[in-house]
C-alpha cells in the first residue's frame, strides 16, 4: 500500500479535553475477521472492518459491507488514469472513495472485479445501495501522538491505521491457540524486526490499547495471530507507523434514501426531474447517464465518474428501458436519444455541472440523455503556460494595448497551443476512431440492447465548442454503420471548416443528418469575448485563439465563427443558423452557450421538432 501524501486540506483530529482515558481499553465486541488473500486490498479490508465496527455500535447485526468496492474506489483516486496493475492504495484514497460514493453490501459486490452487469431490480444494485452508508466526519491523527490516539479510541472504539510491515508480522501464522482466546493476557505480540528490502506498508484497524501497545485486528484470517488479532507494541508503532485516521458513520438523510431507492432519475413532481442538492449525491444520480472517457478516447477508470463497458450497456439497455416505462411509451413508440459532448475548456467538475444542467432538462422533455465527458482542462493548462512564459509581467491589458497583447499571445502560444489543441483533437477523434473508444463502445452496446431499435428510435447530437469536433467524427463513423440522425446541434463548434466539410457536410447533403442546427456568436461578440481574459489576458474568443494560433500558427477557418461560415450552408433547407444575441440564444461569450437558458430551450425545441417531422 501507499502512505498518504501531505495534504493541507486534511482536517486534523483535536481530542476533546475531559477525564483522561483509562489505563487500558479492551475491545468489547467481536468483529468478523476478514481474509484479503493474495490481493493488495488491505486498505479496503481494513476500512470494511472499521465500517463493521461503526455499524455494530448502532445496535443489531449489520450486514457485511464490500471491501472490494472500497478498494476499487480507493484505486480510482490513487492510481494514474489507465493503471491496471494491483499496486495497492492509500488510506486517504479509500476514505475519499467512501466519502464520494458510500459503501455497499458485500452480497452486491462479493469479489474483486467490479460487477459487470446492472441488475434489473435497483435493490440488487451496488451503486444505489452504497448511498445507504455514507461517511460522516473523518480526521487525520498524527501517528506520533499516542495520547490523541488513546482519546480517539475511547471516543469511537476503532482507528484506521497503516504501518510498515516487517518480518515479525509473518510469524503470526500457525500459532498454537493460547488458553483464554484473544484476551489481552494471551494476545500474541508482534515481534519487532528490522525492515528488509521489499517490505511494504499494510493497513489494519486498532481496536484498543494496553500499557504495552495497541490491540489491532488484521485481515489475514483467523489463522493469524490470536484469532486475527495481535498486540502491536508502542516501540514498533513508533518506528514503523505510516498513517492513522478516526472516522464515524454519516447520517443517511432522506436524500440519501431517495437516491438509493430510485431506479432512474426522480420525477416526484409532474414532469420535473429532482436532483439532490448535495454535490456528491447529485453526481451519484447523474453518473449512470455519463460516459466518461480519458486519453485516446478510452473509457475512464479514474475520477468521480468512472465508466466500464457494463455501464454503457446498462445505459442503453436498462436505463433506456426504465425511461420508456417512466414516460409510459408504447412498445413501438420511438424515443428521442440525445448524445451531448461538452467543450474543450472543461475540467471534470465543470463537466459535471454542465451535465447537471442538461441531463434533467432533456429527460423532462422525454429526450433520453447520454452525456460524453472527456474533460481536458485546456484553459487551466494554457494559463499555466502563459504564467511560465510571461513570469513577472502584468498580463492585464488596458486601453489600446489589448489588440497588441492578443497578437503577442497568438504568436507566443502557437507552438505549445498547437501541441495541446492537437492532442485534444486527437482524443476527440479517437472517441469514434479507436476500437475501444467510447463512441464505438456505445454503438456496440446499443446494437445489442433490447431497449434500442435503430429503425424506430431517433438519434440527436448536441455539442459545444470542441464537442463539435467529437460529433463530426461520430457522425462519420455511425453514418457509415447505417445510423441516421434526426438532428445535429452544435453550439460554437471549434471544428475547422475543413473537418466539417470532410466528415459532417456530406451526411447533411445525403440526408443521413436530417437537420443541422448551429448557434454561434456574431463577429462583434466573438471579437470582444472575455472568456479567456481572466486566465490568459486574451481579449477575444477561444475560437479566435484557435483560428489564429492553435492550428500551427496559420490562420484557419473555424466552423463556429460567423465570418468563416461555409458558403451556401445557410441556404440549405435542412440547416438553421442562429447568431447571438437573438431569441434562440442570449449567450454573449463562447463559454456561455452551454449554460444559457435561451440556447438550451432552443436546442430542445429543435430536437423535438426534428423528431416530430
Amino acid at each position: 500500500m501507499k502512505a498518504d501524501p501531505i495534504d493541507f486540506r486534511d482536517r486534523a483530529y483535536a481530542p476533546p479535553v475531559r477525564t483522561r482515558p483509562g489505563g487500558q481499553l479492551l475491545p468489547q465486541r467481536a468483529l468478523p475477521v476478514l481474509q484479503q488473500g493474495n490481493s493488495s486490498a488491505c486498505t479496503g479490508f481494513a476500512l470494511a472492518t472499521v465500517v463493521h465496527w461503526l455499524l455494530g455500535a448502532e445496535g443489531g447485526t449489520a450486514e457485511p459491507v464490500s471491501p472490494f468496492m472500497i478498494y476499487s474506489m480507493a484505486r480510482r483516486y490513487d492510481e494514474f488514469p489507465g493503471a491496471t496493475q494491483d499496486t495497492g492504495s492509500s488510506l486517504r484514497g479509500a476514505l475519499k472513495g467512501w466519502h464520494k460514493h458510500g459503501v455497499c453490501r458485500r452480497a452486491l459486490w462479493p469479489r474483486e472485479p467490479m460487477p459487470k452487469e446492472v441488475p434489473e431490480d435497483p435493490r440488487d444494485d451496488w451503486w444505489p445501495d452504497a448511498m445507504r452508508r455514507p461517511l460522516g466526519a473523518y480526521y487525520r491523527i498524527d501517528p506520533r501522538a499516542l495520547a490523541d490516539m488513546h482519546v480517539a479510541l475511547a471516543d469511537v472504539g476503532v482507528l484506521y491505521a497503516s504501518a510498515m510491515c516487517h518480518g515479525g508480522w509473518s510469524e503470526g501464522f500457525g500459532l498454537q491457540p493460547a488458553a483464554g482466546g484473544a484476551g489481552t493476557r494471551t494476545l500474541w505480540a508482534i515481534p519487532q524486526r528490522e525492515l528488509a528490502p521489499g517490505d511494504g506498508g499494510h493497513a489494519f484497524v486498532i481496536l484498543g490499547y494496553t500499557h504495552e501497545g495497541f490491540i489491532i485486528q488484521n485481515s489475514w484470517g483467523r489463522e493469524w495471530g490470536s484469532e486475527g488479532r495481535a498486540l502491536l507494541r508502542y516501540e514498533d508503532w513508533g518506528a514503523n507507523a505510516m498513517d492513522c485516521w478516526v472516522v464515524q458513520m454519516g447520517v443517511a438523510t432522506s436524500q440519501h434514501l431517495k437516491v438509493a431507492e430510485s431506479a432512474s432519475l426522480r420525477m416526484p413532481r409532474a414532469g420535473k426531474v429532482e436532483l439532490a442538492t448535495e454535490e456528491r449525491l447529485r453526481n451519484h444520480e447523474l453518473a449512470p447517464y455519463i460516459v466518461n472517457m480519458e486519453n485516446n478516447g478510452r473509457l475512464s477508470d479514474s475520477g468521480d465518474f468512472r465508466t466500464s463497458e457494463g455501464d454503457v450497456q446498462a445505459l442503453v439497455g436498462i436505463y433506456l428501458a426504465r425511461a420508456r416505462e417512466q414516460w409510459k411509451l408504447a412498445p413501438d413508440a420511438p424515443v428521442d436519444i440525445a448524445i451531448y459532448a461538452h467543450g474543450g475548456l472543461t475540467s471534470e467538475a465543470d463537466a459535471a455541472r454542465t451535465a447537471a444542467r442538461w441531463i434533467p432538462a432533456l429527460y423532462e422533455r422525454h429526450i433520453f440523455p447520454i452525456f460524453f465527458m472527456w474533460e481536458t482542462g485546456l484553459l487551466a493548462t494554457l494559463g499555466n503556460i502563459v504564467k511560465d512564459l510571461f513570469d513577472g509581467e502584468d498580463t492585464r491589458t488596458r486601453g489600446g494595448l489589448q489588440n497588441w497583447w492578443n497578437t503577442r499571445l497568438e504568436r507566443t502560444l502557437a507552438r505549445p497551443g498547437t501541441a495541446i489543441w492537437g492532442e485534444m483533437k486527437e482524443n476527440g477523434r479517437l472517441i469514434s476512431g479507436a476500437r475501444n473508444g467510447g463512441g464505438r463502445v456505445l454503438y456496440d452496446s446499443a446494437m445489442k440492447s433490447e431497449a434500442f431499435k435503430p429503425g424506430r428510435d431517433r438519434i440527436h447530437l448536441i455539442g459545444h465548442s470542441a464537442g463539435g469536433i467529437v460529433h463530426c467524427h461520430l457522425v462519420d463513423l455511425l453514418a457509415g454503420l447505417k445510423w441516421k440522425f434526426h438532428s445535429v446541434n452544435l453550439m460554437a463548434p471549434a471544428a475547422t471548416v475543413e473537418l466539417f466539410e470532410q466528415k459532417l457536410l456530406p451526411h447533411i447533403q445525403s440526408g443521413a443528418v436530417r437537420q443541422y442546427n448551429q448557434w454561434h456568436l456574431s463577429d462583434p461578440l466573438e471579437s470582444a469575448d472575455s472568456t479567456c481574459r481572466p486566465i490568459l489576458g486574451y481579449g477575444r474568443s477561444l475560437l479566435y485563439l484557435v483560428s489564429e494560433s492553435f492550428e500551427g500558427g496559420q490562420r484557419t477557418p473555424i466552423l463556429g465563427m460567423q465570418k468563416y461560415l461555409p458558403p451556401g450552408l445557410a441556404e440549405r433547407a435542412n440547416v438553421a443558423l442562429h447568431a447571438a444575441q437573438s431569441r434562440d440564444t442570449q449567450s454573449a461569450t463562447h463559454g456561455g452557450f452551454d449554460d444559457d437558458e435561451a440556447t438550451q430551450a432552443s436546442v430542445i425545441r429543435r430536437i423535438l421538432a426534428a423528431g416530430a417531422a
